[in-house]
């Protein structure tokens, strides 16, 4: 009981977190150049852009290859995101091996969507022609 209070809790300030500051993207985000220079990662015939933003200033980005439909899972797949799954879905702890634990760390993955924070968990996020897909690190 006392972990789905903390769940839950965390779940919550997060939530709070987010919505106040659904404008705040880091400084010189995607260009071009960004994408030309992303590394090339997993394999399928659906391929998006994937930026990892993280707590020091630096970006890294896949070319992201996969047959599944959702972001959630074709990260997954790659190995670039993993978390602890919950009722709510998979709530992102660990991108490009860095860690973001609200309740360990008091900071969190924000996911983007293009420059907007996503309103659903990246479970639920098709995956879009021509769209970049973001996880920012994201202090409390």
């Amino acid at each position: 009981m006392k972990k789905a209070i903390l769940l839950l809790t965390a779940v919550l300030l997060i939530f709070v977190a987010a919505c106040g500051t659904a404008n705040d993207t880091p400084a010189g985000n995607t260009n071009e150049n960004d994408l030309a220079g992303a590394q090339d990662i997993g394999q399928g015939s659906t391929v998006f852009n994937f930026q990892a933003f993280d707590g020091d200033g630096n970006v890294t980005s896949w070319n992201v290859h996969t047959n599944e439909t959702s972001v959630g899972a074709a990260l997954v797949a790659t190995g670039l995101i993993s978390g602890d799954v919950s009722d709510f879905g998979l709530m992102v702890t660990h991108v490009n091996g860095i860690r973001a634990d609200f309740v360990e760390d008091g900071a969190w993955w924000a996911l983007y969507i293009d420059d907007e924070m996503a309103m659903v968990g990246v479970d639920d996020v098709e995956i879009e022609d021509g769209v970049i897909y973001k996880f920012i690190y994201t202090p409390a």
